[in-house]
């Protein structure tokens, strides 16, 4: 059988069509699973925040407590000395 060259770039249409649509099913999986790594991702990463932030904060609170203790300290230390 003698193939004629239409026939082989029909052929290959078809092949190349074919393929796109593999392609195309892998990329939408590939798509799904990367969005649900990104919500993990962003999960994880909001819980990293909360624990590193928690002890800053209360870092900032024990030293505004204390800033706030040694002004009081230092205004009744000048009263008496006036």
């Amino acid at each position: 059988m003698l193939w004629s060259s239409l026939d082989i770039i029909h052929g290959l249409y078809i092949v190349i069509g074919v393929m796109l649509v593999v392609v195309l099913y892998h990329v939408i999986f590939i798509v799904v699973d990367l969005r649900k790594v990104m919500k993990r991702t962003q999960i994880v990463t909001e819980e990293l925040q909360t624990v590193i932030l928690k002890p800053l904060s209360m870092a900032d609170q024990a030293m505004a407590w204390v800033s706030g203790f040694l002004d009081e300290k230092t205004k009744k230390h000048d009263k008496k000395n006036d």
